[in-house]
């Protein structure tokens, strides 16, 4: 399911329970989810949307795991925020640049970044303003939704 338009309004917090959790609180009062639209496809079937578009899906009650598979594109001018912890520090200069080339799907890397006017939110614990501890497990985005207690907005 994806809220068409949600991209280009407010960044809802992804925290539960002082934990960065991948999921939004279905009682956050700016989630509009009676706007929610059902994407469906047959088997092998991929959607593209926006990074920031609400998008989601009822949990898994089969007995399977469910599979899933992100591509990641963007712009060679659109670069990510990332903290000091990110993969791009622990690569160090000259691997992160190698990195950046062999990532690249058409054109060049830039050096200058596009800088856009949209929001931003850093994760931060409150009271304290400090960083968001990682969830218990993230092994995967469902892992880590679960780990951080995250309740899920579609659940029946």
């Amino acid at each position: 399911m994806v809220i068409p338009g949600s991209h280009k309004g407010p960044v809802l917090s992804h925290q539960a329970n002082g934990y960065f959790a991948g999921a939004i609180d279905p009682d956050d009062p700016l989630f509009e989810q009676d706007k929610a639209v059902v994407l469906t496809g047959k088997a092998g079937d991929m959607s593209v949307h926006h990074v920031r578009i609400l998008h989601g899906s009822a949990p898994n009650m089969s007995d399977r795991n469910r599979l899933i598979l992100f591509y990641e594109c963007s712009a060679s001018d659109a670069w990510s925020i990332l903290g000091a912890a990110s993969y791009n520090h622990a690569l160090g200069q000259r691997a992160y640049w190698a990195d950046l080339q062999a990532r690249q799907i058409t054109g060049s890397p830039q050096i200058e970044a596009r800088l856009a006017q949209v929001p931003v939110r850093m994760p931060v614990r409150m009271p304290v303003r400090m960083p968001v501890p990682p969830a218990p497990d993230t092994g995967s985005i469902f892992c880590t939704q679960e780990s951080a207690g995250a309740r899920s907005a579609f659940a029946k």
